[in-house]
This record gives C-alpha cells, sequence and structure tokens, in this order.
C-alpha cells in the first residue's frame, strides 16, 4: 500500500514537472533566448520603415505613380528568421500609402498567359502591364559580442528603395535591435 502511494506521488511528480506545448497569446512581447527578431519586431520595423519610405514620396512625388519590385529579404544571420513576415508586412504598408508591388517572379507565369491569349487570339489589353519604377533590397545582418561578459546580439535590419531607371537609391533606412541572448552556460564565443 506504502509503495502504491509512493508510486502514484513520484508519478504526479513527473507529470506536473513535464513540459508540453501550449497556446500563446500572439500579441504579448516575446524576447528570443538567442536574440533574434520576433515576428512583432519584424512587423513594427516595417511599418517605421513604410512610413519613412511614404514621407520621402509626399516630397518627391512621382506622376506615373509608385510600382516597386520587392526582393526578397536576404537573412545574413545566424538565426531563422521568418523574413517573409517583414517582407508581407511591408508590402501592406506600403500598399495603404498607394505604394504599389509587382510581384516580378510572376512574370515569367504572365508573359505565357500573353503569349496563350495572342495565339488563341483573344483580347488581352497590353496597356494595363506596369513595370516597377524602383525596387526594394532589405537585408538582416548580425553583430554578437560580449559586454560586461553577457552575450549581446545586434541585428540590424536594412533596406534600400533604389530607382530602376539609374541605380540611384532614393531612400535607406535602417532598424538595429539591440538584445542581451540568454548564456547557455556551454562552452561557446
Amino acid at each position: 500500500m506504502l509503495h502504491k502511494r509512493v508510486f502514484i506521488l513520484i508519478l504526479l511528480f513527473f507529470i506536473s514537472c513535464s513540459s508540453g506545448a501550449r497556446r500563446l497569446d500572439s500579441d504579448s512581447e516575446l524576447v528570443s533566448d538567442s536574440g533574434g527578431l520576433t515576428r512583432k519586431e519584424m512587423e513594427e520595423a516595417a511599418y517605421v520603415i513604410a512610413q519613412k519610405i511614404n514621407v520621402y514620396f509626399k516630397k518627391n512625388p512621382s506622376s506615373t505613380g509608385v510600382f516597386v519590385a520587392l526582393l526578397p529579404t536576404r537573412n545574413d544571420t545566424s538565426e531563422q528568421l521568418p523574413t517573409d513576415v517583414f517582407d508581407n508586412a511591408l508590402i501592406r504598408q506600403l500598399t495603404q500609402n498607394k505604394i504599389y508591388t509587382l510581384r516580378t517572379e510572376k512574370r515569367e507565369d504572365q508573359l505565357k498567359e500573353i503569349k496563350l491569349s495572342q495565339q488563341l487570339g483573344t483580347d488581352f489589353d497590353l496597356g494595363n502591364l506596369k513595370s516597377p519604377n524602383f525596387f526594394i533590397r532589405s537585408r538582416i545582418d548580425e553583430n554578437a559580442f560580449r559586454s560586461d561578459g553577457k552575450k549581446i546580439v545586434e541585428q540590424i535590419l536594412n533596406v534600400e528603395f533604389i530607382q530602376v531607371s539609374n541605380l540611384a537609391v532614393a531612400v535607406s533606412e535602417s532598424q538595429t535591435f539591440r538584445k542581451k541572448a540568454r548564456d547557455t552556460g556551454g562552452v561557446g564565443w
């Protein structure tokens, strides 16, 4: 009988100590143990950068409209960052400011449809085709160092708005995120 009670207590102890997946509030602010960027930080950075780009185009309006081709954000960090979260948030913000994104990676599909429509003799209006007058190049870099014995990780999100016609950088913005990473206590740098 005593063995049974001890066994049940030990079993309950292990069950209470076990960890499992649990749902977290997606709006709560979380910090990555490794110092990597979170979804919320990327979305906030996209908002800030889009506002700065909007200011540029309010001062320098384009009579033909602003059409941009977004190159996928390059991740030059040691983390697996969801760069598409930043890209999608940036597109969403730019569209709200009447800066439209052209999906140039779909251009090949578009050309196939045009060719097919010409072969079939259907009516296709080529006047609606748009070409980008700017493209967006973004990159996330990382700098890791120690300060007062603590591991610090800096991740810098750089965005350039480049004119297609002359390759001049019209807007260059960056956001820097500095965090104290959790020390694993192992052999590391």
